[in-house]
């Protein structure tokens, strides 16, 4: 290889700083772009999460606005509920009597519940259901005429009378 001349060697080496130089400059502007992007990176982090905030927040009140209307519709299934039971008992309470069966007979055996019970318990229940005037002799009395005709059964159970009803067409 030939020997470079001293001003070549000169250029050389000034080329290779000048080189060195830019790549220091451009270390330092990527430098500068890294940071930048950074914080770019960051900002749209932060307003990301505050977003994400606030979507929280309305998916809060929405699920808070579900829950009162879905308390809202069990009440007024429960309205419902209550409102058929008073529709059923009116229908129970104009229908015919039946044949051997007064109209007071009829009425205390259609609105008694089915299932087995002492004496007080069938009372109340009639009482809750507006017999006001209904004294606990006659009521007796009625159930006594009620077994008589065969739509009544009752036993007794330790001393205690139960009372059920007897299905009849």
């Amino acid at each position: 290889m030939a020997i470079l001349k001293d001003t070549e060697r000169e250029q050389l080496r000034q080329l290779v700083k000048a080189c060195l130089l830019e790549i220091s400059k451009l270390k330092i502007e990527l430098k500068k772009c890294q940071k930048e992007s950074s914080k770019i990176m960051i900002a749209e982090h932060v307003k990301l999460q505050e977003m994400n905030v606030v979507q929280e927040k309305k998916l809060q009140k929405k699920d808070d606005e579900i829950r009162k209307l879905a308390k809202l519709l069990e009440e007024r299934d429960q309205q419902v509920e209550d409102l058929q039971e008073v529709k059923d008992r009116f229908k129970l309470l104009t229908q015919k009597p039946k044949k051997d069966l007064t109209s007071f007979q009829s009425n205390i055996y259609l609105l008694l519940p089915d299932k087995e019970a002492n004496l007080e318990n069938l009372y109340d229940s009639i009482i809750d259901l507006g017999f006001n005037e209904l004294t606990h002799q006659n009521f007796e009395h009625a159930l006594r005429n009620l077994e008589r005709k065969g739509y009544f059964r009752s036993r007794e159970d330790n001393g205690i009378v139960l009372w059920k009803k007897i299905a009849k067409d």
